[in-house]
């Protein structure tokens, strides 16, 4: 695990993304404002921290923005952010500096974490679960490069689930996680349709 310390601004919504993942925001107050004009105009990173109870552990994504959508005469913005890496949260602060906004500490996490490729039984768990969830069963060639990091992150995992997976100290332990976390996800999606089709499952 890497052990540098990082001081960094916050934008608190206690959710936890991995690497990869890409979540869409309204912007609307003023110090989170100021966050984000930081953001596109010096290509500030910042965190997203996230304490579980379950885990009673906290972790931060490291965020950067990845595009505005829409500005508004009241100056909010629609944006959509991209965690870029992950960290563990060793302290929070209300204000970052002089800033408006918040921020802390975090020590970096070991961002190598999930980059080995999954098993042939997991990529077709993941494609049933895409064909369940979009109605479309993406071609073998079309993920052949992707990693477990990238299942990971296209998949609905509760922020718990995304930190058990990520304390996991082998590929292959990683690899069965995630393939079981999905197969359940596969399960409550069959029974959902098979629900809105009039047909209970037991």
């Amino acid at each position: 695990m890497n052990t540098e310390i990082l001081h960094i601004p916050f934008f608190p919504l206690n959710i936890f993304l991995l690497p990869g993942e890409q979540l869409p925001l309204h912007i609307f107050e003023p110090r989170y404002r100021q966050l984000f004009e930081e953001a596109e105009r010096s290509a500030l990173d910042f965190g997203l921290p996230c304490e579980d109870d379950v885990l009673k552990r906290g972790f931060v994504s490291i965020c950067h923005l990845l595009k505005v959508v829409k500005r508004y005469e009241s100056g909010e913005l629609d944006v959509i952010i991209e965690a870029k890496r992950i960290a563990e949260l060793k302290d929070y602060e209300p204000v970052f500096g002089q800033k408006l906004y918040p921020g802390g500490y975090v020590r970096e996490w070991n961002n190598e974490v999930l980059n080995e490729m999954p098993s042939d039984e997991l990529v077709e768990v993941f494609r049933e679960y895409i064909q369940l969830r979009y109605n479309t069963k993406p071609q073998p060639a079309n993920i052949k490069n992707y990693k477990l990091v990238d299942l990971a992150a296209s998949t609905a995992l509760s922020n718990t689930d995304k930190m058990k997976l990520i304390l996991l100290d082998s590929s292959e332990r990683q690899d069965r996680f995630l393939m079981n976390a999905i197969k359940y996800l596969n399960l409550l999606l069959a029974q959902e349709s098979s629900a809105e089709n009039g047909i209970i499952l037991n």
